[in-house]
């Protein structure tokens, strides 16, 4: 059995990392140490180095916020490159784009390490729980080893083909749930500026063509007035930056997913960053 670790300790990867940590010993590391003090409570080995925990490990998953954290994780000065051993795979369930992806499993393999990039949809809720959905890119044989493992944390989880292709699907999904709920934010306001109660509006639109995961989501959040993030503005507009270069460089043409890039950018210059997604139904009625 490999020697696990887990780098990343944040909303998403803290429960991931908790469910790998009731069935294995594991190894974290996070940049803020303090977030993985409740890891460290349930039995985790908090690693203080990142080269400590490349040492140990045959198996290391990455959960991390963007492009640049994970380059800075992988290659920077203390970077796992530098520590890791021949044999090594490295599982991916950041969000990043696929040419970044690309880059890392190249310079990965020149040192004999395996690269999978394997980002997740399914919320924080869904990293509680272990229903997450995986869609994993990179060798089928390393996938099928690792698979035990991400059965922990997930429901549905595919193989999507070669390195990069998960997260290809990633940014394709998130740039659909993203301008769905904006659709959404933007019917339920309107609703409530013409009149309409919430009751009613929850109703019919959740049992209606109208109908989806953003739209119960919208109506949850905006009931309980909750928007502390889950999933944040910065990190919504970050995967529709993404989905927009990747169609870019693939020659497809956008529409909404332009459109919907241009809305969430004024939405998060307005100041609401760190708010959960869902906080894009303010941007009629608030400004910060």
């Amino acid at each position: 059995m490999p020697t696990v670790g887990f780098v990343g300790i944040g909303i998403m990867g803290e429960p991931m990392a908790i469910r790998l940590l009731d069935q294995h010993p594991l190894i974290v590391f996070n940049r803020t140490h303090e977030r993985a003090q409740g890891l460290s409570e349930r039995g985790a080995v908090v690693a203080s180095r990142l080269s400590e925990l490349g040492q140990a490990c045959e198996l290391v998953f990455l959960m991390l916020s963007d492009d640049q954290a994970v380059r800075s994780v992988v290659e920077g000065p203390n970077g796992l490159v530098k520590s890791l051993r021949p044999g090594t795979t490295i599982v991916d369930h950041s969000t990043i784009s696929p040419k970044t992806t690309r880059a890392l499993a190249e310079h990965c393999a020149a040192i004999g390490v395996t690269w999978l990039d394997a980002p997740v949809t399914g919320g924080d809720g869904g990293a509680r729980s272990g229903t997450l959905t995986i869609m994993v890119g990179g060798p089928r044989r390393a996938f099928e080893q690792v698979l035990p493992y991400l059965k922990l944390m997930g429901e549905h989880i595919v193989h999507v083909g070669v390195v990069g292709q998960g997260q290809t699907l990633k940014l394709v999904a998130n740039m659909v749930s993203g301008i769905n709920l904006m659709a959404a934010s933007e019917g339920l306001q309107l609703g409530l500026t013409l009149g309409l109660a919430l009751p009613d509006l929850s109703l019919v639109l959740q049992n209606s063509s109208a109908s989806s995961y953003e739209v119960t989501k919208v109506i949850d959040r905006v009931t309980r007035q909750d928007y502390q993030a889950g999933f944040s503005v910065k990190n919504r507009y970050k995967d529709l930056e993404l989905a927009r270069e990747m169609a870019q460089q693939a020659g497809f043409a956008l529409d909404l997913g332009l459109a919907g890039e241009r809305a969430f950018k004024e939405h998060l210059d307005a100041g609401f960053q760190s708010e959960d997604e869902v906080s894009y139904i303010k941007r009629w009625t608030e400004s910060e």
